[in-house]
């Protein structure tokens, strides 16, 4: 029998364009245009300026563009600033099975080497579809790991990002299988940033990309990896997620079934954990236009052991004082807040109400409470005035076209979260060049279109 491994990988280096089912490529396009979105707009955070300084120090000329500049580097030294912009405002997608931020370390490493290795649109594609369902089926039992302390996409980004650049590379099944080996023998990161609200949780996707690209270069110059590195004794299950138990369950309708098709979206710049609970505020702040200041005390309750909407991870119930924008974009009570007070959470705003009065006080009478026999995007949200009215929502006030998002939906996420930061004409221009991406033999005149005039350190 083979290993889980051998199993992704002879899955990742089989997997062609023409085998993919029309949904499915339509879904790894709608996921590229919103991750290059969020990545423009997190051009914008510090975080994404601290990875770009450093990459100018680590880096030398290459290849690959670094995004909303005008340098170009190796495709490892082009994805540190490339995935840290699209995941430190935390609206980049991810998936439920492995609870990981799949797009912001699998499509900056497909980009990258994409370029790097002067491949076309359709192996872009079929790429990112291979890596999507590696690094979910991967993070089969992510939710021991992290209720242990670990954070799911630091873990689970080094099997996308190598599958992602492996198929690129054109790796066999051995040599694939090597790549995933060594990524999974490489791989770890703690939740523990969360709760001081520090910076690391935005470059640990960034890490895995570039762990992934080293761990496909060894593989195709001789690497042997661990065969064993999910199921072993000493591997990643095991180690992690403290049991193997039923972990084959990572294999089930591999080929058939294709992970990517399930990949949820965000509305708001906070938690998969959180999106729910913040369009039930947002609903009910749009339906009764409720004065904040007349908020008595907001009760919430989550699915106990969720798998979408949850409370039990790091920094969600978290009611302030708010050290940093990081330290608000995890917590659970500052998002419900943002979208009771302001009728929506726009980063733009969020560094503001993080220090005012009238919002914390607002924050601290919100109280969460788990609750068994929910599941899913079920919740219950009941909001007490002043003057005894009560307001309740639940989950059938979910926007789910939000969270799984047509084509036409993702094309206006994308002129608003880059609004402002690039023009209409390069905005229609990307919108129209993803889209078309299956037709493209290089995909030189999509990043182009990333690029930017802006001063930005020179690499190399």
């Amino acid at each position: 029998m083979q290993t889980i491994i051998e199993s992704l990988a002879q899955f990742a280096s089989e997997l062609q364009y023409e085998q993919l089912p029309p949904a499915v490529v339509d879904k790894a396009k709608v996921c590229v245009l919103d991750l290059l979105g969020i990545a423009v707009a997190g051009s914008c955070r510090d975080n994404w300026k601290v990875a770009l300084k450093t990459a100018s120090r680590l880096g030398s000329s290459g290849n690959a563009t670094v995004w909303m500049t005008s340098n170009a580097a190796r495709a490892i030294d082009a994805v540190l600033p490339n995935s840290v912009a699209a995941h430190c405002i935390l609206q980049d997608d991810w998936l439920q099975v492995s609870h990981s931020h799949i797009g912001a370390a699998v499509i900056p490493t497909a980009i990258a080497v994409c370029e790097e290795e002067r491949r076309s649109g359709r192996e872009l594609i079929a790429s990112i579809v291979a890596a999507y369902d590696v690094e979910d089926r991967a993070g089969y039992l992510a939710v021991p790991a992290f209720t242990r302390g670990f954070r799911a996409s630091s873990v689970y980004s080094y099997f996308g990002a190598a599958a992602a650049a492996g198929t690129l590379m054109r790796l066999d099944k051995e040599q694939m299988a090597n790549a995933l080996g060594c990524a999974g023998s490489l791989c770890g990161g703690v939740l523990q940033p969360w709760n001081e609200g520090s910076m690391e949780w935005s470059f640990q996707e960034a890490f895995g990309s570039r762990a992934g690209i080293t761990a496909s270069y060894l593989a195709r110059d001789g690497l042997v990896g661990s065969k064993h590195v999910l199921e072993g004794s000493h591997g990643v299950n095991r180690s992690f997620s403290g049991t193997n138990a039923e972990e084959r369950g990572a294999l089930h309708e591999l080929g058939t079934h294709f992970h990517i098709i399930d990949t949820c979206f965000k509305r708001f710049p906070t938690g998969g954990a959180n999106q729910g609970s913040a369009s039930v505020a947002h609903r009910l702040q749009s339906k009764h236009n409720i004065d904040y200041r007349r908020i008595a005390r907001v009760e919430v309750d989550i699915p106990k052991g969720g798998t979408h909407e949850r409370m039990n991870y790091a920094g969600i119930d978290y009611r302030g004082p708010f050290q940093s924008i990081d330290q608000c974009l995890i917590s659970k009570q500052f998002t419900i807040a943002m979208n009771l007070k302001t009728g929506d959470m726009r980063l733009s705003e969020v560094e503001k109400e993080r220090t005012d009065p009238g919002f914390l006080t607002l924050a601290r009478k919100i109280e969460l409470r788990e609750v068994a026999g929910m599941n899913g995007w079920d919740l219950r949200m009941r909001i007490d005035l002043d003057d005894g009215t009560k307001i309740e929502g639940n989950g059938d006030d979910i926007d789910q076209s939000q969270l799984y998002l047509s084509w036409s939906d993702a094309a206006e996420k994308f002129a608003q979260v880059t609004h402002g930061l690039k023009n209409e004409r390069e905005m229609k221009e990307i919108v129209n060049t993803v889209k078309a991406l299956d037709a493209l033999d290089s995909i030189t005149p999509l990043t182009r279109l990333m690029k930017a005039g802006a001063k930005a350190p020179a690499l190399g």
